[in-house]
């Protein structure tokens, strides 16, 4: 253990830093969180936020249900991999800084909380990612919702009133 291991946790230092890399984010990511409901979910997976002026590296994560989110009751969330911050000659190394001033959800940004995982599979090469959560989102522990995958077929017969018992076995599974 280094001896300077204490200065990554107490340094008020590194929590400054790590807010001005993330400001440049926040206002995409209002913007997302704002229009989560617009999202055309195609499958689990990353994909890029898109829009005019989105920062470097700016993507979210949907996941097939909340309980096997890593963020748990949080099935679509915004992240940038730390990799993108740049964050240079951090005593200890800018992996374990950024993982220390997010550990256990301490670290907030006006009204988002940053949650920061590691080696998550298919999550941007299972590297760190740093992920704005609206705090309110966790501390009532609810779920954003649930998406439902539905086959071409099953999409049409909703479309026409009938609901199928496909469709009904789907939804009675994420309730």
């Amino acid at each position: 253990m280094l001896e300077d291991d204490s200065c990554l946790q107490d340094d008020s230092m590194w929590e400054y830093a790590l807010n001005a890399k993330l400001s440049a984010y926040l206002p995409k990511v209002r913007e997302f969180w704002e229009h989560i409901d617009d999202i055309d979910v195609m499958g689990t997976g990353v994909y890029p936020v898109l829009g005019d002026d989105v920062p470097t590296g700016l993507m979210y994560r949907v996941t097939s249900t909340p309980a096997r989110s890593p963020i748990k009751n949080v099935q679509v969330f915004p992240f940038v991999p730390s990799s993108y911050l740049n964050f240079t000659n951090v005593r200890g190394g800018a992996v374990r800084m950024v993982s220390r001033v997010c550990a256990g959800g301490r670290f907030t940004m006006d009204e988002f909380t940053i949650v920061e995982k590691s080696n998550l599979p298919a999550t941007y090469h299972q590297g760190q990612i740093v992920a704005f959560v609206p705090t309110a989102m966790l501390e009532a522990g609810k779920a954003l919702g649930r998406w439902v995958y539905l086959t071409t077929n099953e999409l049409m017969a909703l479309a026409q009133g009938k609901v199928l018992t496909s469709i009904k076995g789907k939804a009675i599974k994420r309730l």
